[in-house]
């Protein structure tokens, strides 16, 4: 049974191109809901054909799993020296480049956050005010009749399940790793990024997960697809699962991961069952229009890069996950995101 993805939802925003031939358009270049426009880049991830890196910039190693990194890329960074012990967002804040570590009371419920007025001089040339932001699905809405929102929200074994399947269907040993490292890359307790475009298994786990677990009339396949699908029709074909840091606090670090009309889909698995809360998606920052990019097309903008000062609090988006709630989309040029200042979450999934 096919899964067809909601078709009601655009953004406006401008496409990508290098310096000196940019132009406007109406929707994000890489809408799920509408057509791309200009040419698409002969890399799968976008931006400079050369980069193998998913997220623009100096990539390197294989992006689906064949490497692993020292270092998580998907962290803020770590709680430390700007930390206060009273107060927050006042004049005792000590400040870093990256940001202050703002108390729960200063945040806005997510709809009262404002979207964020960016500076005229730090807007991409030509760039048109953006009309939508960030859009949330259910797992009903996105599969329905299966009975896969219910399963998923009240029953933590199945969650994990679901994130063992993957590393089954879609990891790919490195041949030149032992069997000790490429099992610790794997590992549930581990990041991992992997191609959701095609899978060795057919999507085998995935598909005996759900016959399992009485989920109907739903195969692996058709999970992965119809969620990678919310990417547009041009998307770099990565699947991240990211996990917790083990940290509970940390700072913000807002971030773009390439300033392209790329959408990303992240799927949320929450702490624990019939869970509502912050901390499971990136926290967002709505932009009114497009942030120009200094360096290299496709490369990550980082927002200390432009020395500017920080996000005002009132611009500082806490997405909630609950029940109905579980995917989270949204077009990575007109937003800027980090990881969550309090995690909490069993990982999370970004498709892009």
């Amino acid at each position: 049974m096919a899964h067809a993805v909601p078709t009601s939802w655009s953004i406006s925003a401008t496409s990508r191109r290098p310096h000196g031939r940019r132009a406007s358009v109406t929707r994000c270049g890489g809408s799920p809901f509408g057509e791309v426009s200009g040419k698409s880049s002969a890399s799968p991830f976008g931006g400079k054909p050369s980069s193998s890196s998913p997220f623009g910039g100096a990539g390197g190693g294989s992006p689906f799993g064949t490497g692993t990194s020292s270092v998580d890329p998907f962290a803020a960074a770590p709680a430390g020296t700007d930390r206060k012990e009273k107060g927050a967002w006042g004049e005792n804040s000590k400040r870093s480049k990256h940001g202050r570590v703002v108390e729960k009371a200063d945040y806005r419920a997510w709809n009262d956050v404002e979207v964020f007025d960016v500076p005229s001089d730090l807007r991409r040339p030509d760039a048109e005010a953006v009309a939508e932001h960030v859009k949330f699905y259910g797992l009903e809405e996105l599969f329905p009749g299966t009975g896969l929102q219910e399963k998923f929200n009240s029953d933590a074994a199945f969650r994990t399940a679901i994130r063992r399947a993957i590393r089954n269907d879609l990891f790919v040993p490195d041949p030149n790793a032992s069997d000790k490292v490429n099992a610790a890359i794997s590992s549930l307790s581990s990041s991992l990024m992997v191609n959701w475009k095609t899978s060795r298994t057919g999507y085998a786990s995935l598909s005996r997960v759900f016959a399992d677990d009485g989920v109907e009339n739903l195969t692996g396949e058709n999970f992965i697809q119809t969620l990678g699908a919310l990417c547009g029709p041009v998307s770099h074909g990565s699947l991240i699962d990211i996990t917790s840091t083990g940290r509970r606090q940390e700072r913000h670090s807002w971030h773009q991961d390439s300033g392209l009309d790329r959408f990303t889909v992240m799927v949320g698995f929450p702490p624990e069952s019939n869970w509502t809360g912050v901390g499971v998606f990136s926290h967002s920052c709505k932009l009114s229009h497009p942030l120009r990019q200094d360096g290299e097309e496709g490369e990550v903008i980082q927002w200390e890069d432009y020395e500017v000062g920080e996000l005002p609090v009132s611009a500082i988006g806490r997405p909630e996950y609950s029940p109905g709630h579980e995917v989270m989309v949204y077009c990575d040029a007109t937003h800027l995101h980090s990881a969550p200042d309090e995690t909490n979450r069993e990982s999370v999934w970004r498709f892009m």
